[in-house]
């Protein structure tokens, strides 16, 4: 049967456009170690991964660094091997005997320019896209291309004369909370219409697993016979963890509080202020493939994010949040804008940041309640448009405008 003019065009049209898109290239710039136990490394890792299955030819450049794990990113985070990894030969100034302040500034220079260096002997097309959260590597980038997709994480409270020129330079800004957006509007007016709004994300088969919470106890040598809440992720101030770990100074002896996560140095930390707590158990750093069992274990789930710092209480848009409601576990979490954003109180229960004794009582009151299941349900059908794959889809969509 022969085609008409109009079916062939359509039909030429869209053999165009998914050629165009399996050739395009996106180069995505990471500055930290890269696998490390950050959430940072992670998500960069996840980022190339889904935009290599959504049909895009994917490198990230990352600088050759002391310090990085000895496994490959593929294995540490247990990515499917569909990108490329470019490590810059840089000069690792943390290795200096100077301050670390000026060692990571010197790093970021170094990065930025050698990243540079490597786009350029890339001979970028118009199609291809350089990616990234910094803006230093990207603002150096922009003299090779326009094609600039900026990820902003934080929010500039100063030098705001310099971030708007990088801003110029910019094709596409993404922003992953609302407050931020609404911040961007009044500050960058002239750059509104290049801003998508867009969440982090989560791998929902990676946390949803198919194992009960007796059996996921079993695994970890966790007790059967106690209400437990469970908190995974770093012991940075802002996230919070010494106010779960004072919190549970105020619940009873049926319930235990386990940390899961933290650099080395904040273990130690960690293990020193509250290690001899009766009703506390810190395991430290574990592989992220063994994170959902730990929440899967776990009767609540907290993010006792603080209010006292912008980056928790506004700027973050946090990964682990998503991965809670993934989980399918009743989330307990600091009522500030950031998380409130993603969560109310029909799919968590929110609690007044920063007061160890009222998350206590919020824990040991939910230890005791039925019917919760209905946040539960509630937090995974929210999360379940939040998927890596539906945002990179999202975000390729927007770059094609």
């Amino acid at each position: 049967m022969k085609l008409n003019m109009r079916s062939r065009r359509g039909v030429y049209s869209t053999t165009r456009i998914c050629y165009n898109i399996l050739m395009r290239r996106l180069f995505l710039l990471f500055h930290g170690r890269f696998p490390s136990e950050k959430a940072a490394s992670l998500f960069a890792g996840k980022s190339a991964e889904t935009f290599a299955k959504a049909g895009l030819k994917v490198s990230i450049l990352v600088p050759r660094r002391r310090g990085v794990s000895p496994q490959s990113a593929f294995e540490y985070y247990s990515l499917e091997k569909n990108f490329n990894i470019v490590e810059l030969p840089i000069t690792d100034f943390f290795s200096w005997p100077i301050p670390d302040k000026i060692a990571f500034g010197l790093n970021f220079l170094a990065f930025s320019r050698a990243s540079y260096s490597y786009l350029k002997r890339q001979r970028l097309k118009e199609e291809d896209i350089v990616y990234s959260n910094e803006s230093l590597p990207l603002y150096f980038a922009s003299f090779l291309t326009r094609s600039i997709f900026y990820e902003m994480h934080d929010f500039p409270e100063s030098k705001l004369g310099i971030f708007s020129l990088f801003l110029k330079r910019f094709k596409w800004i993404l922003i992953h909370n609302r407050w931020k957006v609404e911040q961007f509007h009044k500050v960058f007016p002239k750059c509104s219409a290049k801003i998508i709004y867009e969440p982090n994300a989560v791998d929902l088969t990676e946390f949803d697993l198919p194992i009960s919470k007796e059996e996921a106890r079993d695994k970890l040598n966790l007790p059967q016979d106690k209400k437990i809440a469970v908190y995974t992720g770093h012991l940075f101030g802002w996230k919070g963890a010494h106010i779960l770990a004072e919190a549970a100074k105020h619940l009873s002896n049926g319930f235990l509080v386990v940390f899961v996560g933290g650099t080395e140095k904040d273990v130690v930390g960690f293990k020193e202020k509250y290690g001899s707590l009766p009703d506390i158990k810190i395991i430290g750093f574990r592989p992220h493939q063994e994170i959902p069992i730990w929440q899967k274990a776990s009767d609540f789930l907290v993010l006792p994010n603080t209010a006292k710092e912008a980056i928790s209480a506004y700027y973050t848009s946090p990964m682990k949040l998503f991965e809670y409601m993934a989980s399918k576990r009743i989330i307990i979490a600091s009522d500030i804008p950031s998380i409130r954003e993603i969560v109310d109180e029909k799919s968590a229960i929110l609690v007044e940041a920063d007061q160890p004794e009222i998350l206590a009582k919020a824990i040991q009151d939910a230890g005791g309640r039925s019917g919760l299941s209905v946040l539960t349900e509630a937090a995974f059908q929210k999360v379940s448009s939040h998927t890596w794959k539906e945002r990179a889809k999202r975000i390729i969509d927007f770059t094609n405008l």
